[in-house]
C-alpha cells in the first residue's frame, strides 16, 4: 500500500498540465505547458521523492509526462477515464474543469491507491507504434481498393485518376510491408520469436495476431493471472442485479482495448471451426438454453485465457491439456 505518499493529480490536455495535491491542509495547484523540457524542469523543482502521481489515460497527450516521470524513476499510475468519472460522481462534484479534475485524480490516488504504471520497454513501444500506423495504412489500402473497384464499372474511366490511385496504393502497400517487419520480432530476439510461435500454435489464432499480442505485452509478465488479462482486454463478465426486480442480462464490461477484442473476435470465429475445445464450449453453453452471442463471448474469453496460459507456461498449445490433467489426478487418487 502506498500510504506514505503525497498523491498528486495531473490533468493532461494537448497544451498544458494542471496539477493538484493536498499539502498542509490545503490544495496546492500548478499549471505547466505540455512540453518535455518544461515538464522535466517542473518535476525537478517540485521533486518526485515521497510523491505518487496519478494521471488519466489520454493517449499521446500524456506521453511526454509519462516519459519524464519514468526518467526520474517517479512512482505514478495511469487510470482510465471511467475511473476518474466514477470518482468525481462519488465526490458529488457538480463542476468539471481542469482544476477539479486534478483534485479528483489526487483523491482517487489517496483512496484507491492504484497500481504503479508498468512502463513498456523501448522495443515494445516501437512495435506498438508500428502496429498503430499499420492499422491506419491497412484501412487506407482497403479504401483505395474500393475506389479502384468502383472505377472498373465506369465507362471510359479517367486514366490519370486510375493511375494516381494505383500509384498511391502501391506506395501504401510498400509501407505496410515495412511496418509489418518493424512489428515482428527481429534477429536476436529468439525468446520473442518463440513466444509468437507458441501463441500461433493455438488453433484459431494466426501468426499476425500472435505478433500483435507479443508487441503489446511482451512476455505477459505484466499480468499475474489470466483473469487480469481478460479484464484488461475487456472480456470480464458484468452482472447487474438487485433484489428480485432489477435483473439485466449479463454482459462483458468492454472496458479494455477494443482493437485486441476485435482480434479475439476474429480468432473466435476461426476457433469455432478448427478448435475442438472452443467448439465444444460453444455447443455446451447453447445446449443449456443460452443465446449464441453469450456462448461466442465465452469462446473469446476462453481464447484469451489460453493465450495467457501458453505465453506464461513456455509450452505450445495442447488441446488435450485438461484431459491429460484429469488422468494424472485420477492416477494419483
Amino acid at each position: 500500500m502506498q500510504t506514505n505518499f503525497v498523491f498528486t493529480g495531473v490533468d493532461v490536455s494537448k497544451d498544458e498540465l494542471v496539477i493538484g495535491c493536498l499539502q498542509a491542509g490545503g490544495w496546492q495547484k500548478a499549471k505547466v505547458r505540455n512540453d518535455l523540457e518544461v515538464i522535466g524542469a517542473w518535476l525537478d523543482g517540485f521533486g518526485v521523492a515521497g510523491k505518487s502521481f496519478v494521471l488519466e489515460s489520454t493517449g499521446t497527450y500524456s506521453d511526454r509526462l509519462v516519459h519524464a516521470l519514468h526518467q526520474r524513476r517517479a512512482v505514478f499510475s495511469v487510470v482510465s477515464p471511467a475511473q476518474s468519472r466514477a470518482m468525481s460522481g462519488a465526490l458529488l462534484k457538480t463542476n468539471k474543469n481542469d482544476d477539479q479534475d486534478a483534485q479528483t485524480l489526487s483523491l482517487l490516488g489517496e483512496k484507491l491507491q492504484p497500481k504503479p504504471y508498468h512502463m513498456p520497454t523501448g522495443q515494445q513501444k516501437k512495435r506498438a507504434e508500428a502496429l498503430s500506423a499499420l492499422g491506419s495504412l491497412q484501412k487506407q489500402a482497403q479504401q483505395l481498393h474500393n475506389q479502384l473497384h468502383a472505377f472498373e464499372y465506369r465507362v471510359e474511366p479517367n486514366p490519370v485518376a486510375v493511375g494516381a490511385l494505383k500509384k498511391i496504393l502501391q506506395a501504401v502497400q510498400e509501407q505496410i510491408q515495412a511496418l509489418e517487419k518493424e512489428a515482428s520480432p527481429q534477429q536476436g530476439e529468439e525468446d520473442k520469436q518463440g513466444l509468437v510461435e507458441r501463441i500461433g500454435s493455438i488453433k484459431g489464432v494466426g501468426r499476425k495476431t500472435a505478433q500483435t499480442f507479443v508487441a503489446y505485452f511482451g512476455d505477459f509478465s505484466v499480468f499475474q493471472t489470466a483473469k487480469q488479462f481478460g479484464r484488461f482486454v475487456g472480456l470480464s463478465p458484468s452482472e447487474f442485479t438487485s433484489g428480485k426486480s432489477v435483473r439485466q442480462r449479463p454482459r462483458i464490461t468492454k472496458k479494455g482495448r477494443g482493437k485486441l477484442r476485435a482480434l479475439l473476435f476474429n480468432c473466435a470465429r476461426s476457433a469455432m471451426q478448427h478448435n475442438p475445445t472452443c467448439k465444444e464450449l460453444y455447443q455446451r453453453i447453447v445446449a443449456k438454453g443460452k443465446n449464441g452471442a453469450l456462448a461466442f463471448t465465452a469462446v473469446m474469453h476462453k481464447l484469451a485465457r489460453i493465450i495467457f496460459g501458453v505465453a506464461r507456461s513456455g509450452q505450445n498449445y495442447d488441446p488435450n491439456y485438461h484431459l491429460n490433467k484429469q488422468k494424472v489426478l485420477q492416477s494419483l487418487a
